[in-house]
């Protein structure tokens, strides 16, 4: 149930819409329901439920059934002790409060008789007995009606007996402990009263101290009754606490043994001390990455605490980790369901900064367990929001299924400060860019993760010979968040910036986060945006927490001129962020770019749709693969794994063979059917023929799928099998192909390990060989994700661009950016110039920077180069390691830069050739989409344009140096041959 009694969280329509979302099969039946005649006792009946009001009426019923005996013991004080039984006019002070109790007690009575279903059973059950006894004799005696005799008084202490009327609301609470409180304090009122107006010898006082020292079986013998109706009062008080108490005392022991120490702690929150809120149905190594990326020491001095609620008490493993150190005095463990009211006071709910909601990535039934968790979350903004919590919770949500991140935002109008990660879409968002980008995975994993091996970077030695010297000192690079609010930048351009910044620090300023009209943006790599006076956030690559005084006095050369010049456009005109523009932007790409319609979106090559009878094309149909992208198996949404390879910043698109063993089904055949060069083989990745068929031996990367859990049962080590031999069989046939798959078990690395170093024992799997060459995909990658989004919102946004690069900018903000020359940047894996081999990465930084505008984070260094069986990363590497031959670099470009440009040499021979060969060619993505490449052709316009300024410039030059005598008039005739004739290559290329 969503709700319960009284003390739902939700309104009615929150209530009806939450249901519907996890079970759909009672929509018929409840709409009927709710379109039924409902008659006004039944509508007020269920507002006064559903609101809350009931709660409210009820808990003042009871504070004022407790106050009118109050007011007795008040007023028999003022009584003659020994006196006439008629007590005569009270006290003001008396009769106001008692006359406005015996009103309330009136109306309450009329409502609640009103709602009854059942009239006649209503009149005479004990609670109303107790409210006739209790109200109309004394009520009337207080009129002057009848004579207000002691006994007719005595009677209105019985009201007491009403505070059981607290049970509807403190049952709920977890409150067991008051009933036990209520019969003691009863006994003692109630009798103190009756011997008081039975015995006469004694004031009210010294009976209610005679009360407690029976109760309590002391007894001094001081005060006692002398009539036979007092005696027998207390005989029947020690009777009743005889039989009553002992009875509650025993419930509400059982009700506590039964119940854990963490389903009796609570959280007390403090103005000064904030504390997030941690949810979710995650396994214990999701809530320890977590946890050990909250706290540690790179994020500086951190106070928050953090309170995790779930719905069973914590297990032996989750226990070992709450007891470690840097934990034990930091996490709360409560248990607890995040749809009580009772447990979100526990833990403080209304005053957390945070909603931390981790999905469970092995989920068996991830749609029902993205439901909960949306529902957990949203049930904690609504219990904040009744509440009047003085700071909005902010919600951080990871869901399994992409459809789920627009159901929180569009069914339950998400807040734009939350921020909710998709762990589907990002797991084959990175599957599809690792077979452009190979080892992106474990460059991804660096920068985003705070624990990891520990390595001293100043003692690195460039010569030693073992790869792990290289990759451990790359490993320690982290994303870091600093301040660019120094003079000196104002008319610098970012890549001015940048080269500056890295050659004085050696760290790597990669994105900017700008103030615009549209909100607050992060951009990659806005190579020619120029700084203006005002603060920016920069984000660099370093091994700690850059000195951020070093980085504004950050000195540039004299010969560097600034330039003020800058846009007309507004900054921050309104308080929307930018970031939920972009997450908006982002969703109607996915939503309305692939949908079945002609319209075609800008972000990503799409062909006209083929129909479901005629299915994808059959390799069989077509000639021959080569360079081409093997995916071994089905998942939904597996438009996401094509994305990033359709995307439009690239300008060569490779084919992409699905291999299956059954058919694809119809609704992912719909999300995939508009990309071009997409081809179906049926058979089994295990069968050497099938691969063949594939031409395995020609791919250049492979991407296993993992079988969903409700696919495949047994043990994530079981579910591992088949990737496994899946990964031998293709490596036997083709051992220089790049393969990329996930694990469901960590501990199986160990059979994909070629070397038998020791490595991994003296560190852990974050150091294998698999891991370091990009070829495994670690879902706990996410739970450290969601930690750095955590403290930084804009982190999502950085890896989007790295993944797709522009094709997750908002078009609707893209004048805007233009105006400001910002732009996006996407991830690149690229040779190196042979030139600049034997270079430092220090120079080939500056060069690649200057001339190109693209900037290197870090290589991606080859076989063999340090008695490494398989490629690493080394992300940042200092600035005077040598570059190989076998080494690639990765750099952040706007545009995926031409190879033409990396490998054309000084012999002008072959540079004809290269000029033959690279120019008299159409777009390769011509086939499908019968589309000549129209930005190639403009670059080769634009060329020879330039051709013919240089061959003019040449003949002014050479005609001055002829005055001289130094050239001879054979000379420059040879020249203006040799340029005719390679303009005649270039206009007959062109």
């Amino acid at each position: 149930m969503i709700y319960e009694g009284k003390q739902s969280i939700f309104s009615h329509q929150d209530q009806y819409a939450l249901i519907r979302l996890v079970n759909s099969e009672d929509d018929a039946t409840t709409k009927k329901h709710e379109e039924g005649k409902i008659t006004f006792t039944l509508k007020l009946a269920k507002y006064l439920s559903t609101s809350g009001i009931g709660d409210y009426l009820d808990s003042i019923n009871v504070f004022l059934s407790f106050l009118l005996p109050v007011l007795h013991l008040i007023d028999c004080y003022s009584w003659e002790q020994g006196g006439t039984q008629d007590v005569g006019e009270a006290q003001p002070y008396i009769t106001i409060p008692e006359l406005i109790c015996y009103i309330y007690f009136l109306l309450d009575f009329a409502i609640n008789f009103y709602l009854s279903e059942n009239k006649l059973f209503f009149t005479f059950q004990t609670t109303s007995l107790v409210e006739y006894v209790s109200i109309f004799p004394s009520l009337l005696a207080r009129l002057n009606i009848i004579t207000g005799y002691k006994y007719i008084y005595l009677l209105r202490v019985l009201r007491f007996l009403l505070c059981y009327k607290l049970d509807k609301v403190l049952q709920r609470q977890s409150m067991e402990a008051y009933k036990p409180i209520v019969t003691v304090m009863a006994i003692i009122i109630i009798n103190s009263s009756v011997l008081y107006v039975v015995e006469q010898d004694y004031s009210i006082v010294e009976y209610i101290y005679f009360m407690v020292v029976t109760i309590s079986t002391v007894g001094f013998g001081d005060v006692y009754p002398t009539t036979i109706y007092g005696r027998f009062s207390i005989i029947v008080a020690i009777l009743i606490m005889f039989l009553v108490l002992p009875t509650q005392v025993e419930m509400l022991t059982r009700v506590y043994s039964l119940r854990s120490q963490f389903a009796r702690n609570k959280y007390i929150s403090k103005k000064e001390q904030e504390h997030i809120l941690l949810l979710g149905s995650s396994q214990v190594e999701g809530f320890k990455t977590f946890l050990n990326e909250l706290y540690h020491s790179d994020h500086g001095l951190n106070d928050t605490n953090t309170v995790i609620l779930q719905p069973s008490a914590p297990t032996e493993e989750m226990t070992l980790q709450l007891k470690q150190p840097a934990l034990s005095q930091k996490v709360i463990y409560l248990e607890g369901h995040p749809l009580q009211n009772k447990d979100l006071e526990r833990c403080s709910s209304k005053d957390c900064n945070c909603v931390i909601v981790l999905a469970n990535k092995t989920s068996r039934t991830p749609k029902r367990d993205d439901y909960r968790n949306i529902i957990h979350a949203f049930a904690v903004k609504q219990f904040a929001k009744k509440q009047k919590s003085r700071k909005g919770a902010r919600v951080c949500l990871q869901v399994l299924q992409p459809s789920s991140k627009d159901l929180y935002f569009n069914s339950l109008g998400g807040h734009e400060t939350d921020q909710v990660i998709c762990v589907d879409e990002l797991k084959l968002y990175l599957l599809g860019k690792t077979c452009l980008c190979p080892g992106i995975n474990t460059l991804i994993s660096f920068l985003i993760q705070s624990s990891k091996p520990s390595y001293d970077t100043t003692k690195y030695d460039k010569n030693k010979g073992e790869w792990i010297d290289d990759y451990l000192c790359g490993m320690q690079n982290e994303i870091y968040r600093v301040p660019l609010e120094s003079e000196a930048f104002v008319g610098l351009t970012f890549s001015q910036i940048s080269q500056a910044v890295y050659k004085e620090l050696n760290i790597i300023l990669f994105a900017l986060e700008v103030e615009l009209e549209s909100g607050t943006s992060v951009f990659v790599n806005p190579a020619d945006y120029l700084f203006e006076d005002y603060l920016h956030y920069g984000y660099v690559i370093a091994t700690e927490m850059p000195n951020i005084e070093k980085i504004q006095q950050t000195k540039f050369p004299e010969y560097i001129q600034k330039n003020y010049c800058f846009p007309n456009v507004q900054r921050q005109a309104n308080n929307k962020n930018a970031l939920q523009q972009e997450a908006e932007y982002l969703k109607e790409i996915l939503s309305e770019g692939i949908k079945e319609d002609s319209q075609k979106h800008t972000s990503y090559y799409q062909v006209k749709p083929q129909t479901i009878t005629t299915g994808l094309p059959k390799v069989g149909d077509q000639d021959k693969f080569e360079n081409h992208f093997i995916v071994c198996g089905v998942v939904s949404d597996m438009k996401y794994l094509m994305m990033p390879l359709r995307a439009r910043s690239l300008k060569n698109i490779q084919p992409i063979v699905i291999l299956n063993q059954d058919l694809i089904p119809t609704e992912i055949q719909l999300q995939i059917n508009k990309f071009p060069k997409v081809y179906f083989q049926q058979g089994s990745p295990l069968n050497t023929e099938d691969l063949k068929k594939a031409c395995i031996q020609k791919a250049s990367a492979l991407v296993i799928l993992q079988k969903s859990a409700d696919q495949e049962e047994g043990i994530s080590n079981i579910v591992d099998a088949d990737t496994i031999f899946i990964y031998k069989t293709v490596k036997l046939l083709n051992s220089n192909i790049n393969i990329i798959t996930e694990l469901a078990s960590i501990s199986t690395i160990s059979f994909l390990q070629i070397s038998r170093n020791n490595y991994v024992q003296k560190y852990d799997w974050s150091v294998s060989e698999p891991f370091a060459s990009g070829e495994i995909y670690i879902s706990t990658m996410l739970d450290t994700l969601i930690c750095q989004a955590y403290y930084n919102p804009f982190i999502t946004s950085i890896f989007d661009q790295m993944i797709l690069g522009s094709a997750s900018m908002n078009k609707k903000n893209k004048k805007l950016y233009q105006a400001c020359k910002l732009q996006q940047s996407n991830l690149f894996l690229i040779n190196i110039p042979p030139k600049y081999l034997e270079k430092t990465f220090g120079e080939l930084f500056e060069i690649l920077l200057t001339e190109q505008k693209m900037i290197p984070i870090g290589l991606y260094r080859g076989e063999k180069v340090k008695n490494n069986n398989k490629p690493y990363v080394f992300l940042k590497p200092p600035m005077d390691v040598v570059l190989q031959s076998k080494d690639r670099v990765y750099v952040l470009s706007a545009k995926q830069p031409k190879e033409l440009e990396t490998i054309i040499d000084n012999e002008p021979i072959q540079r004809q050739e290269n000029a033959a060969q690279y120019f008299n060619i159409k777009s390769k993505l011509q086939g499908e989409e019968g589309r000549v490449d129209i930005e190639f052709s403009r670059e080769l316009m634009k060329f020879n344009d330039k051709m013919k300024n240089f061959n003019n410039e040449l003949i002014k030059i050479n005609q001055n140096v002829f005055n001289q005598g130094l050239i001879h008039a054979e000379f420059i005739q040879t020249v203006r041959s040799t340029l005719k004739g390679e303009l005649a290559n270039l206009n007959q290329a062109v």
